[in-house]
């Protein structure tokens, strides 16, 4: 071997040995990746992927969610100790004038935000728009105010659609676009932990809680109303162990008999009949004949023709 050949392989070693190392680092860092990755905490609780569809800031921010309490909570007390009736009627009992008015209110103050995340824009419905804006609003170290906009986004996504879309035509676009939002949103909420429905600002507070249970009840997934069941349960053992909380006990017995009333339609029918007509569902005889003799349409107004 010559001695140039000699000093080239003097030059070369290093650069070999160097190589190597750098090999066996990179092959012991992929492991201690992939076998730790599981075991890290979850930064961002409710996020599991950031979503390519952006809620435009200029409508979707703080203003709109503290319209969102402000028109569907107006003074509820956060204590449940008391439940204003005025309020209660203006949920679920208000005359067609009353209902009429309640509703222009609504179209007047979010229709433009509904129409922003409508089927046109985003598509397919998803969840993961709300939830990273919850998680921005998290991050910022306001953990009260991050509940309030998960509730305000709820209420926004379940709620209010049901107060403007109120036509067979528009009330496809409720069941099938909207509520697949406010569903999914209700499921990740129900999941994480801490649970954001048993906040402390309003652990006692039924009126405030329960709005992130009712996507599950207006969904036919048989699944939905078992969990329901399991936190209304719950929901109900807890309040009968304190003293007072007179609003909070009347709202979960008035929300269990609704619950029930909606989840005998389910195990009869296997859905809702009185939606059959807006998603263009062929209707049994067995459902026609329920639904002529006034079967439950949980406040959907039906049009005067047949139930296919």
């Amino acid at each position: 071997m010559t001695h140039q050949t000699l000093k080239l392989l003097a030059l070369l070693l290093p650069i070999a040995l160097l190589i190597s190392s750098l090999t066996t680092n990179i092959q012991m860092l992929t492991t201690f990746t992939a076998r730790t990755a599981s075991r890290l905490p979850r930064i961002f609780p409710y996020r599991r992927a950031m979503s390519t569809f952006q809620l435009d800031p200029n409508i979707f921010n703080p203003t709109l969610y503290k319209r969102v309490t402000d028109v569907w909570l107006p003074g509820v007390d956060l204590t449940g100790e008391e439940l204003d009736y005025s309020v209660l009627k203006r949920w679920f009992m208000l005359k067609s004038d009353e209902r009429d008015a309640f509703d222009g209110l609504c179209r007047e103050n979010f229709a433009h935000a509904l129409d922003a995340i409508g089927p046109d824009k985003l598509h397919p419905p998803t969840a993961h728009p709300f939830l990273d804006e919850i998680e921005s609003v998290r991050r910022q170290g306001d953990d009260s105010q991050a509940a309030w906009t998960a509730l305000s986004l709820t209420l926004l996504l379940d709620q209010m659609p049901r107060n403007l879309y109120r036509t067979e035509a528009d009330l496809k676009k409720v069941y099938t676009h909207y509520d697949k939002i406010s569903y999914a949103l209700s499921r990740r909420l129900l999941s994480s932990e801490p649970r954001v429905d048993l906040h402390p600002q309003w652990r006692h507070s039924a009126a405030h809680r329960l709005w992130f249970y009712m996507p599950l009840m207006h969904s036919e997934d048989i699944e939905a109303h078992h969990l329901l069941d399991k936190i209304l349960v719950e929901a109900t053992k807890e309040a009968e162990a304190l003293d007072g909380l007179k609003g909070t006990k009347m709202f979960i017995e008035g929300q269990v008999k609704a619950e029930k009333e909606h989840r005998d339609v389910l195990d009869k029918f296997g859905r809702y009949p009185h939606r059959n007509a807006a998603l263009g569902r062929v209707s049994t005889a067995e459902e026609r004949k329920y639904m002529e003799e006034g079967g439950a349409t949980f406040g959907v107004g039906q049009e005067k023709k047949g139930h296919s």
